[in-house]
């Protein structure tokens, strides 16, 4: 997994130098009704395109020069349209942003589309047991946050390379934990419980975040 920081984070923090707005996507049913999406391409629901265009109006009272910021959000439809929903809001055209595949949702294989409960009656107590070690757990035809952790740094450290102002990163739950803990600089173990709200944009900078 290369090389830890004394806080277990393979590479240690990543430090950019300008802020980086990030936001999960809106809700979708599945979210809800407390199922595990993953790489299921789950669209939006209205609630999710509401809170999305919260955000966005939220965002256009904090950011500065639009002009100079760069915008790329995860390939998976509810992440793109979440932050095309945004870019209208901030009186943009709604698909001039990048994708990037590194910022897809941890890959929760065999647990796509299930509840905890029926997680955890199918597989003896699985779901209970990841809460356990969250960042190591290996979710069965899946991934762990650890296994996730390498391609956030990697699309971090190529977001610093090309960046002429702040960035706008739409994504996910886990994944986004991921990417908050690098620019944040926490514990291993701390990052799979961050909160992933769904109805706020976190300002990140300089080591601290902000909810917006």
């Amino acid at each position: 997994m290369g090389i830890f920081n004394k806080k277990g984070m393979p590479g240690g923090r990543v430090s950019l130098p300008f802020p980086v707005y990030f936001v999960r996507h809106g809700q979708t049913d599945w979210n809800a009704s407390r199922r595990f999406q993953g790489h299921s391409d789950i669209p939006l629901n209205e609630n999710g395109r509401a809170q999305a265009s919260r955000n966005g109006l939220r965002l256009r009272d904090h950011v500065g020069d639009l002009h100079r910021m760069t915008f790329v959000a995860s390939p998976l439809s509810r992440a793109r349209e979440t932050l095309e929903i945004i870019r209208l809001a901030l009186k943009l055209p709604a698909r001039r942003y990048k994708v990037d595949d590194r910022l897809i949702e941890i890959d929760l294989g065999d647990w796509n589309g299930k509840t905890p409960d029926e997680i955890n009656a199918e597989g003896n107590g699985a779901f209970d047991k990841r809460e356990e070690d969250k960042w190591s757990f290996v979710v069965p035809g899946g991934e762990s946050y650890a296994d996730a952790s390498e391609r956030t740094r990697e699309f971090l450290i190529d977001l610093k390379a090309e960046m002429r102002g702040p960035a706008l990163v739409v994504g996910h739950g886990a994944s986004g934990r991921l990417l908050r803990g690098y620019l944040r600089n926490m514990k291993r173990d701390e990052i799979p419980h961050l909160k992933a709200r769904q109805d706020v944009a976190y300002r990140l900078y300089q080591g601290k975040e902000k909810e917006l």
